[in-house]
């Protein structure tokens, strides 16, 4: 299957995986893309294809249904007091309490990643599950109450900016100009102390962000 035939849909569903978020659950892509597949026989059909392609890995992973809330955990600005972190680590590590279930989760290969520009490609580790899908989880919200935003979403993986030796945010939201209005982070399981460690990169870099 090469780039030059794929579909609307299908570029779509590959810019994602390459450049917006690291691995989709099949779940997260019938909600999010079984409209321009036009059904839910389509949206496997066409996962089985880019597999056989080379272009996405899969697995089936025991986890639980990522506890996204309706708004963020913190939103912080620029020269805003911080927020609570141990009322938020308290909540984060309180969040997880659905029962594991079979997930069919699916990511970019190398190849796919590198056809856009992204350093993305592979499942990631296991202390990753949680934290990565929980982000892909944000990431469709996005896409269903603010489409314009969403539009302008890179992964960290797809961002040039993004540091090399340091803990990037997960995500960025850029205005016309091409200026980072916003960061993205899922918090997963992160500890009172990584929250904090999330927090003062952001501070010194003046970066506004908010934190699921």
């Amino acid at each position: 299957m090469f780039q030059r035939t794929w579909t609307p849909a299908i570029y779509d569903l590959m810019e994602t995986l390459t450049c917006r978020v690291r691995l989709l659950s099949l779940s997260h892509i019938h909600e999010g893309w079984q409209s321009q597949f036009g059904s839910s026989k389509m949206v496997v059909k066409a996962v089985r294809q880019l597999g056989g392609a080379g272009m996405i890995v899969g697995d089936v992973w025991t986890v639980q249904a990522s506890p996204i809330e309706q708004h963020p955990l913190a939103s912080w600005m620029p020269q805003q007091a911080p927020p609570d972190f141990d009322r938020i680590a308290e909540i984060v590590s309180s969040r997880w309490n659905e029962r594991c279930e079979p997930t069919p989760v699916v990511a970019a290969s190398h190849h796919a990643a590198r056809l856009f520009g992204s350093s993305a490609g592979g499942l990631p580790p296991v202390n990753h599950r949680n934290h990565d899908l929980l982000l892909s989880a944000v990431y469709l919200r996005y896409r269903t109450t603010q489409p314009k935003l969403a539009c302008t979403w890179l992964g960290e993986d797809a961002v040039s900016m993004a540091e090399r030796g340091v803990k990037n945010p997960d995500a960025y939201l850029f205005d016309e100009s091409g200026s980072v209005t916003r960061v993205i982070e899922s918090a997963g399981r992160y500890s009172l102390k990584q929250l904090e460690s999330f927090h003062q990169h952001c501070q010194s870099a003046d970066l506004p962000y908010e934190l699921w």
